[in-house]
């Protein structure tokens, strides 16, 4: 019985038996933008009750951007939920974070950096923004390799057609990610498209048909799924511009931790955590980790998880306040429908058990 499950388990896993890491990619320069933005919003009025029963929704927001070359490179990250009640803006949190670097030696990830923290909440405490800015030292660097992730799904649609006999060598797949990664040096995509189908045809010993070729032609021209792999660690010194509750203005400690795998082309993971504390020690200090996923399970579902938490500790305070947030979603499309079923979990400071919600929303085209 217990082997009958686990086969099943592994049958739900659509991974391909790829034989290159994606982080063995290198790409000369790396350039990443992800920018989400989502709106909820509920309004209910009973005519048979007094008043209105619901009407309260939110908006939230995620960007990120990563710049990486050889002499210099910089990552902006911003994130906000904003929610509302009678069509006004009752509570907010919103983040904002930045950092350039500028490497020591091109051939080397030891860089020195510069940077800002900001941060704004609707609480009676916060009188104003909370804003620092960073000088220090850093080790590391993030690659691009969708590249190499669209090499390999192009072998895996290949494979699936059967349009070729056996997988691609490893030198005809990186072969094939060094031509895409240079993409905007083609005038027209039907020659980058060219070129692959030749890589494609020598290594593979077979002619594409027009079909292969256009499946071929969509994996190169398809967006939405950057991939990256690669980390950096910095540690330097800071100094508040802003304090929330006005008080004296603090030189503080930093230092941060990021990384990101792609462990195969259809999934991405990101870490990230920070730690600051006042100098001289005061007893205060914040910490945060962060850790997103996403993985296409196919070409209509996908599964995403995001995870926060953040330690508070002020000297006033006997205790650190947490604050934990999970959200998990399933999308799916599904016969023209989009389905998606959302649950998240939250805890703040002094609750004494997990806020739960599952939400479930399904569209359809009806043109």
């Amino acid at each position: 019985m217990r082997k009958a499950v686990l086969g099943g388990l592994f049958a739900l896993l659509p991974f391909a038996a790829f034989s290159l890491s994606l982080c063995d990619y290198r790409a000369p320069e790396t350039s990443l933008i992800d920018m989400k933005l989502s709106f909820a919003y509920h309004y209910l009025e009973d005519p048979d009750r007094p008043g209105i029963e619901v009407n309260a929704g939110n908006v939230s927001f995620v960007y990120s951007q990563i710049y990486s070359a050889p002499e210099s490179g910089f990552s902006l990250a911003a994130t906000g939920i904003f929610g509302l009640e009678n069509f006004a803006l009752a509570d907010a949190l919103a983040e904002a974070s930045g950092t350039y670097r500028y490497y020591l030696e091109t051939e080397e990830p030891l860089f020195l950096f510069g940077g800002f923290e900001s941060r704004w909440r609707t609480d009676e405490r916060y009188l104003q923004p909370w804003l620092q800015v960073m000088l220090g030292l850093g080790y590391g660097r993030f690659n691009d390799v969708t590249p190499l992730a669209k090499a390999l799904l192009i072998e895996e649609d290949l494979l699936r057609l059967g349009a070729i006999p056996a997988s691609l060598s490893e030198d005809a797949l990186m072969a094939i990610a060094q031509e895409i990664g240079r993409m905007l040096e083609y005038e027209k995509v039907k020659d980058l498209v060219a070129k692959v189908e030749e890589i494609v045809e020598t290594d593979a010993g077979v002619d594409l048909d027009a079909r292969a070729v256009l499946t071929v032609e969509e994996r190169i021209t398809e967006t939405g799924r950057d991939r990256f792999c690669g980390g950096a660690l910095q540690v330097g010194v800071g100094y508040e511009i802003l304090d929330p509750e006005r008080r004296e203005r603090d030189i503080v400690l930093n230092a941060s931790a990021d990384w990101a795998v792609a462990p195969e082309p259809h999934s991405q993971l990101l870490l990230r955590s920070n730690l600051s504390a006042p100098l001289p020690w005061k007893d205060a200090y914040r910490f945060t980790i962060g850790a997103t996923y996403d993985y296409e399970i196919d070409g209509r579902t996908s599964f995403s998880a995001n995870y926060s938490l953040e330690w508070l500790k002020v000297p006033e305070d006997m205790s650190p306040e947490d604050r934990h947030a999970a959200v998990f979603q399933l999308s799916l499309n599904l016969g023209g429908w989009d389905i998606s079923l959302l649950l998240s979990f939250t805890k703040g400071p002094g609750d004494i058990a997990w806020t739960q919600e599952f939400s479930v929303s399904a569209a359809i085209d009806l043109r």
